[in-house]
């Protein structure tokens, strides 16, 4: 079997022919290495080794340009070639050379991540510690990372996330503290984070009271008076956090015959 003539492609790739009808695509490095020209012969198994090369190369290739826009994990960039059809021995081949050389390091991945998430976002170290073990990193390097970012957490972190929250916030000041926790649970925050907050804002939910107030009496006054009004507007207030003696002072300055009887 004779190599026909190598043709050249786009992207320092060419087409190798061969005099059998075959042709196959070889990036230039594996052109080079395997001196890949025409007229040169070759028997069965040095195509068959040649073959195995370039696939190697190829997966080398793909794999440094895949890792070029930004750090991958180890566990991302065999996914990467797995799923671009490589074998599997190619691909763990291909992702221990890239380590050894320095490519692929998964405590600098994890240090990587851990910093964006500090410095550009308001995201907590449980995030940190899920979105580690979606790339399956050694627990050792999750425990390092998420210990550093609870232990860079601080009082003024804490207070600008919820100082954001409060300006989008319209009710009980009591409720925004149980839905402030709640959120922060989810950005993976824990208990300790939640004890640096400062709770001692002026926010005055008088006018949020009045409306929701106004709403559950409109709401019930339809179908309800006398005790069982009175009593759904007091249960209905306190699920939205506002306080019970604010709840009776606005009752007891209601006239009485509102609630003086019932049907």
């Amino acid at each position: 079997m004779k190599i026909q003539k190598v043709e050249a492609a786009k992207k320092q790739m060419f087409i190798v022919h061969l005099s059998d009808g075959q042709k196959f695509r070889a990036h230039e490095e594996s052109v080079v290495r395997y001196r890949l020209i025409s007229g040169r012969e070759l028997d069965e198994d040095e195509l068959d080794e040649i073959m195995e090369g370039i696939s190697y190369d190829e997966a080398y290739i793909k794999a440094l340009k895949y890792i070029s826009y930004k750090l991958r994990s180890k566990y991302e960039v065999e996914q990467y070639l797995l799923d671009g059809d490589f074998m599997e021995q190619v691909a763990a081949h291909t992702v221990d050379r890239l380590m050894q050389e320095g490519y692929i390091d998964d405590k600098r991945y994890a240090e990587a991540l851990k910093n964006t998430m500090l410095n550009t976002t308001l995201k907590g170290p449980g995030l940190l510690q899920r979105e580690l073990k979606k790339h399956r990193l050694n627990q050792f390097l999750i425990d390092e990372a998420v210990r550093d970012f609870d232990d860079s957490i601080d009082a003024d972190r804490m207070n600008k996330i919820k100082d954001k929250e409060l300006k989008k916030y319209k009710g009980a000041y009591r409720q925004f503290q149980m839905k402030l926790k709640e959120k922060m649970m989810v950005k993976g925050y824990m208990n300790h984070h939640f004890e640096l907050i400062d709770f001692n804002d002026d926010f005055d939910d008088t006018s949020f009271f009045e409306k929701d107030f106004e709403k559950y009496y409109n709401k019930y006054r339809t179908r309800e008076s006398g005790w069982k009004l009175k009593s759904k507007l007091i249960q209905s207030l306190l699920r939205k956090g506002y306080n019970y003696q604010l709840i009776e002072e606005k009752i007891g300055g209601i006239e009485d015959e509102i609630f003086e009887h019932d049907d």
